[in-house]
């Protein structure tokens, strides 16, 4: 059995490809291009009106494919207003309520059975060199803008014990950094009795014996609270980068996106931090000309932005989603002001980044080894999230942890001996 997997969206969906891909292999199934599948299995995204737009446009691509089973994923298949046109004979939903079962569901579809169980691993190898574990799902925050938090569901966190046994595992595929993910990490609180934070020391403790490095993904400011931003002192555990959703810096645009939290509550995240580990990197994401967003707004977004120090900025412009409460919004913001703002930032996202990496010059980093150049070159990520080009005459292998010292940034990339 052939099957063709296609992913949309984000770097959580990408994880759980991966994941449903694996399982597959170990059912017997083959992962193909699409021209020899039998079966096309789509991990579909929803976050924007676009993301929906370019789905049905691959459906459309396909052509007539009636002969072939259509497996539709995820996001899109959860969300209550798709599209019923796209709904064939041949195309068969899995929610994401269903999204852990998509292996068993497509395989013993196209056996015509029910009686192959998958043997859901806790670990599984991945393509990157840095492992991502996803340990939380579900957001229950409901930011006006959003409605991936109406199609994933509620909280759900995964059992400690799985997540160490996890870790153990990464360890013996030669892991050297693992990546913390989950739709709203932070928010992990496993049977209302252990929170992120207890979660996040217990990791520490289990990967340092490893000598496995702990990377967070995104975490929403209101948990960084001193006791989660102390243990960003032992970068040799826990990488000194946080990515830290902004959306606003405007007190204004904050309350009307429901983020709970103001300008000042973040600015004393990121002030904490930079105290606490004089190295720390910090990224985010910011969305520009929310409904109301005026210049004033925008200022204070842009002095945030600033006065944060971000290592990136991933820039968003704001477009209506169908049925979230911003899409019924009055004072909807024009396209060229949208792109203007986005411009503007863009600029100051350039300006940042170079800062912090001719900061970094002279200092000495710890490199996971991720694409191996000619020459005794290499690519790798420092603990920082810094980009490094590297030479060394020992052979190093993917996954590799190495120190070595920044010598100049250059073209976009630390240049390290």
């Amino acid at each position: 059995m052939n099957i063709h997997l296609h992913t949309f969206g984000c770097r959580l969906n990408q994880y759980e490809s991966e994941k449903i891909s694996y399982e597959l292999k170990n059912m017997g199934a083959n992962i193909t291009e699409l021209d020899n599948a039998d079966a096309i299995a789509i991990n579909t995204c929803t976050v924007t009106n676009d993301s929906d737009k370019k789905l049905i446009a691959y459906l459309e691509k396909l052509g007539d494919i009636s002969q072939k089973k259509v497996f539709l994923i995820g996001c899109y298949v959860s969300k209550k207003d798709k599209d019923s046109s796209i709904i064939k004979d041949n195309i068969i939903l899995i929610p994401n309520e269903k999204k852990e079962e998509a292996s068993e569901i497509i395989f013993n579809t196209m056996h015509n059975n029910s009686e192959n169980k998958i043997n859901n691993p806790i670990f599984f190898p991945q393509e990157q060199s840095r492992a991502y574990l996803k340990i939380q799902d579900g957001c229950e925050v409901f930011c006006t803008y959003c409605i991936v938090s109406r199609v994933r569901g509620t909280h759900r966190s995964v059992e400690p014990t799985k997540i160490f046994e996890a870790v153990k595992m990464a360890n013996d595929y030669g892991y050297k950094e693992i990546v913390l993910t989950g739709l709203n990490l932070g928010s992990y609180n496993y049977n209302n009795e252990i929170s992120f934070y207890n979660i996040l020391t217990q990791i520490l403790e289990h990967s340092s014996k490893y000598g496995i490095r702990i990377r967070l993904s995104s975490v929403e400011p209101l948990y960084f609270d001193d006791n989660l931003i102390s243990l960003f002192k032992n970068d040799d555990v826990l990488c000194p980068h946080a990515h830290i959703p902004l959306q606003s810096g405007s007190n204004k645009i904050l309350k009307l996106m429901n983020r709970r939290y103001t300008r000042e509550d973040y600015l004393s995240v990121t002030e904490k931090l930079y105290k606490t580990n004089s190295n720390m990197a910090i990224s985010s994401d910011v969305m520009v000309g929310f409904p109301y967003e005026e210049n004033t707004d925008f200022n204070d977004t842009y002095d945030l932005c600033e006065k944060s120090k971000f290592i990136k900025i991933h820039i968003f412009r704001y477009s209506n989603r169908e049925n979230t409460p911003s899409s019924k919004m009055d004072g909807q913001v024009g396209y060229r002001t949208k792109l203007k703002r986005a411009k503007i930032l863009n600029t100051l996202n350039s300006k940042l980044k170079d800062l912090y990496y001719k900061n970094a010059e002279g200092r000495n980093l710890k490199i996971v080894i991720e694409k191996i150049l000619s020459d005794n070159n290499y690519i790798g990520t420092s603990a920082e999230y810094l980009k490094c080009k590297l030479h060394s005459e020992n052979n190093l292998n993917k996954k590799e942890l190495v120190s070595a010292k920044a010598l100049k940034y250059e073209g976009g990339i630390m240049i390290c001996n």
